[in-house]
């Protein structure tokens, strides 16, 4: 099955902030954006540069700029923000390895695999920012990572 990537998936996360600050018309900076979605600076300011230049988002410079969807959150859909960062399509993947599925007998989980890229890419264009508009994740708080063990674990 399809699905999208670390990028794809934090570009969702930022146009998902601008969808739910849309109705208030409260622009976002990528800093504000990379604090509350807990991502990179860099990172934040590059998906909101790639977004606006396929005319998903909208910047304004100066004091009181920031990003803002450019247009409502009903009328961009997944999909629109994925393509951005990778391919949207059905997965060529089988069971049995590379072009094994399109050449001859299908694998035995050809069918449940076609079936989970036709929901995934069905999923990706009919969803839209809207189910974040009003939302508010800006006071939740982003949880503390676990912390990281160095070398062997001990067994009590």
């Amino acid at each position: 099955m399809s699905s999208y990537g670390r990028t794809s998936s934090n570009a969702i996360a930022i146009a998902a902030l601008l969808a739910e600050r849309y109705e208030a018309k409260k622009r976002t900076t990528s800093q504000e954006a990379a604090k509350i979605r807990g991502i990179s600076k860099p990172l934040a300011a590059r998906i909101l540069v790639q977004l606006s230049q396929v005319d998903l988002v909208a910047g304004t410079p100066g004091p009181n700029g920031g990003y803002a969807l450019a247009r409502a959150p009903q009328e961009i859909r997944l999909s629109e923000i994925v393509s951005v960062f990778q391919k949207v399509e059905a997965s060529e993947r089988c069971a049995y390895g590379p072009g094994w599925c399109g050449t001859g007998k299908h694998c035995p989980l050809h069918d449940h695999l076609t079936e989970l890229d036709q929901q995934y890419l069905s999923f990706l264009e009919k969803t839209t920012l809207d189910v974040f508009e009003g939302q508010s994740a800006d006071s939740v708080a982003i949880p503390e990572p676990p912390p990281k063990h160095h070398g062997r674990s001990v067994k009590n």
